[in-house]
């Protein structure tokens, strides 16, 4: 049961269906460009994202999948995993106060943040904080050799944050951002990829609702 709980709860796949605007990857790319794009970014401080996640843990050789419903706002972060023939698996809650996840059985497990308790309670080191960033496209301050993107029918010629590396959960990480397309006035990633040397986490997006 612990396996399955680790594997709901932080990665992604999902096929994406949409046409994918062309594009351009680039570190030649001017502070305005980066500034435009980090700056509309900081204004989406509530959002829900629906897609397909999965995990690999690299050690093993082994990769679970699951599909997930994920609310963001500034006091609440909420997650719902599930499978289309056993139904909802888990949930996830974060709040100023901790995390609490509570399983099928109903089983609760808490901690003071869903990355704590991931570890504590299965043995797993993975970056919850960063991908909170990773899934709009926000730069975190740590982060080094990045590369952007720049999309050709994009008329503010935003630089889209394409990949990275970054040190997070005691593991260098490198983040992968694709498929960037608008979402009302945004221009957000339907497809993040984030890997360690022993762990990968794919999130193809499905839905953004904002």
């Amino acid at each position: 049961m612990k396996r399955l709980l680790l594997v709901v709860l932080l990665s992604g796949w999902l096929s994406a269906c949409s046409t994918v605007p062309t594009s351009t990857t680039t570190t030649m790319v001017s502070a305005g460009a980066i500034a435009a794009q980090q700056q509309q970014l900081a204004e989406l401080t509530q959002w829900r994202l629906r897609g397909q996640m999965a995990i690999f843990d690299l050690r093993e050789n082994d990769r679970h999948g699951i599909y997930v419903d994920w609310n963001q706002s500034p006091n609440l972060v909420s997650m719902r995993f599930s499978h289309p023939l056993k139904g909802t698996l888990a949930t996830l809650e974060q709040t100023s106060n901790g995390a609490l996840l509570i399983d099928n059985d109903g089983n609760e497990y808490r901690d003071n943040s869903a990355s704590a308790l991931l570890e504590r309670y299965f043995a797993v080191q993975l970056p919850f904080d960063l991908l909170q960033q990773l899934v709009l496209g926000v730069q975190p301050e740590q982060m080094f050799e990045a590369h952007y993107q720049l999309l050709d029918d994009d008329p503010q010629q935003r630089a889209l944050l394409a990949d990275y590396q970054l040190l997070a959960a005691r593991q260098m990480w490198t983040a992968e951002l694709r498929q960037y397309q608008p979402v009302a006035t945004y221009l957000l990633p339907h497809s993040i990829d984030l890997t360690s040397a022993h762990w990968r986490l794919k999130l193809k997006v499905s839905q953004w609702l904002l």
